[in-house]
């Protein structure tokens, strides 16, 4: 369908289509604002996305190496039934949080397990660094989760942007000129008809 269908050359929806070209431009670069602010926040998300499982790599390692040493030192069974002597357990509370209008969940720890005093240095040591792991893992999903939103929405905020640049307003813009040249053509046939009637009136 032609951008022009059903438009009226006349002053007055010539007047209604620059006003309203100018609220969708208006829209159009805040839009872009947003996109360019989503791009950064996301960069930067990824970043610390990136560092986090590097963390957490090196957590798990020293993690087996401390339950390691607890086996080794203490063998399975005295593992077991001093694991049992850990009290409380562990107590998240989820949030919202949002960047640019996107909310995405955060994730308090409210309790954590309690590692009693009476525990072998080895174990206490090898349980402090599995809470650490787990810790870990509730940041990184944390991170993941606000990743993935941000970048569904720089995707939706782009394609928005893609398309009043690309086809909203060149319509726009096509349909503006169109009415100019049909109130310009008919200002012109009126001076003509009115050049032929003063011709006419004095012969």
């Amino acid at each position: 369908m032609s951008a022009t269908s059903g438009v009226r050359p006349t002053k007055g929806y010539l007047m209604e289509t620059k006003r309203r070209i100018q609220t969708v431009e208006r829209g159009t670069e805040f839009l872009k604002l947003k996109r360019d602010q989503l791009a950064k926040e996301l960069t930067e998300s990824l970043d610390v996305l990136k560092g986090r499982r590097g963390l957490l790599l090196g957590n798990l390692e020293e993690a087996y190496s401390a339950l390691t040493a607890a086996y080794l030192s203490l063998g399975p069974m005295e593992v077991q039934s001093q694991t049992r002597s850990i009290k409380n357990t562990l107590e998240l509370e989820v949030l919202p949080r949002s960047v640019m209008g996107v909310v995405y969940p955060t994730v308090r720890i409210t309790e954590t397990p309690e590692i009693a005093a009476e525990l072998d240095i080895t174990l206490a040591h090898a349980a402090e660094k599995v809470y650490e792991i787990i810790e870990e893992l509730i940041k990184l999903a944390e991170f993941e989760e606000r990743v993935e939103r941000i970048a569904d929405e720089l995707g939706t905020t782009s394609r928005k942007v893609n398309a009043l640049e690309n086809m909203v307003l060149p319509d726009m813009r096509y349909i503006i000129k169109f009415i100019e040249d049909k109130l310009d053509e008919e200002s012109m046939e009126e001076l003509v008809r009115m050049k032929l009637i003063g011709g006419a009136k004095k012969s």
